[in-house]
């Protein structure tokens, strides 16, 4: 159980380093009253925030995929084709909601860092890959929820509050799902 619990925490915070060294940093998100001061810079016009939705939608879709097929556990499973029906879904309106955009260029495909942990969830097995599935969900989801909140404050147009909306939702229900797999774990 303790070693459980340590894996579980290495992870955690392996995967905190991985989003600090290969994507934008915490430090790179501007507050409203930042972006007001350098001249109003809308949540549109930000290509940090949109390079990281991108990638942590493609992020989310790969590893459910790798979910979907390696978990041992029916209720993994099922959050793992779930995560991809609407992570692609989510990246395919992410693109129509910046196409426009001239400073915002999307990635297209996963950043080294990202495609270095798609290969350490191909290596796990068993009850192993169903923690750390759960423990990447916990910790990436909160980690989004954070980002989109803030970004919520510097949408500036309806098609933006509502896919930034649509992304609170589910990150949110997703953290519950993890919760109540815990709990009847637990009992």
């Amino acid at each position: 159980m303790f070693i459980d619990k340590a894996i579980s925490i290495l992870f955690g915070l392996v995967f905190l380093f991985v989003l600090s060294c290969d994507g934008p940093s915490s430090d790179s998100v501007v507050s409203e009253e930042e972006a007001t001061a350098v001249g109003g810079k809308a949540l549109q016009d930000d290509p940090v925030f949109w390079d990281y939705a991108a990638s942590s939608n493609m992020l989310q879709t790969e590893i459910g995929r790798i979910a979907a097929e390696k978990a041992t556990s029916d209720s993994i499973k099922t959050m793992g084709q779930k995560t991809v029906d609407f992570h692609s879904k989510a990246m395919q309106q992410l693109r129509s909601l910046v196409a426009n955009q001239e400073k915002v260029q999307i990635p297209d495909s996963l950043g080294s860092a990202d495609r270095a942990l798609v290969e350490e969830f191909k290596l796990l097995e068993g009850e192993e890959f169903n923690t750390r599935y759960r423990d990447f969900i916990l910790n990436t989801h909160t980690v989004q929820l954070e980002r989109y909140k803030e970004a919520l404050g510097r949408a500036e147009n309806k098609r933006t509050l509502d896919w930034l909306q649509a992304m609170l939702v589910h990150l949110r229900k997703e953290l519950n799902s993890v919760a109540n797999i815990d709990s009847v774990k637990q009992q």
